[in-house]
């Protein structure tokens, strides 16, 4: 298609692609991804973020925990998304206990810019519910593939 942009979509783990892959290829994939990701026996918050900070870091690891996609590498987008959340948080306190304060440029700056950052940590994270669906339909598509009955009833066709 002539003058057709081509955007690159982001790739995805070999665990959740939807993409055909070897298993020689899903092996080498996922053991190389394995590598990058390293290990995930630090996640913890870091000491300069504030309690709720801390909290919000805390639930987020506890909600992932069980994905099993958090490396100790996420710390640093962990603590942005936690940042971001507490700050959007402060921000509409204040405008709920000062509502003239909706009209403060600097406010609503504040409050886009935070609300931004955050939406990239979401991306990040598969925080998103359509994130989350998006990898549970490749899992679930990805256990049917691997699933020996399954294959064999596609076989059949």
């Amino acid at each position: 298609m002539k003058g057709a942009i081509n955007i690159a979509r982001p790739s995805m783990s070999a665990s959740v692609t939807s993409k055909h892959l070897t298993e020689a290829e899903k092996r080498i994939k996922t053991e190389t991804e394995k590598n990058l990701k390293g290990a995930a026996d630090k996640l913890k918050a870091p000491s300069y973020l504030t309690a709720p900070q801390k909290k919000i870091f805390r639930n987020i690891v506890d909600n992932l925990k069980e994905s099993g996609i958090l490396g100790n590498l996420d710390i640093f987008v962990l603590t942005e998304c936690s940042v971001c959340i507490d700050r959007m948080q402060e921000i509409e306190k204040r405008i709920n206990t000062h509502p003239e304060q909706m009209t403060s440029s600097a406010l609503l700056a504040a409050k886009e810019k935070y609300t931004k950052s955050f939406f990239r940590c979401c991306n990040e994270l598969c925080l998103s519910p359509q994130s989350r669906a998006k990898m549970a339909n490749i899992n679930v598509q990805a256990q049917k593939e691997e699933n020996p009955l399954f294959r064999a009833l596609m076989d059949d066709d």
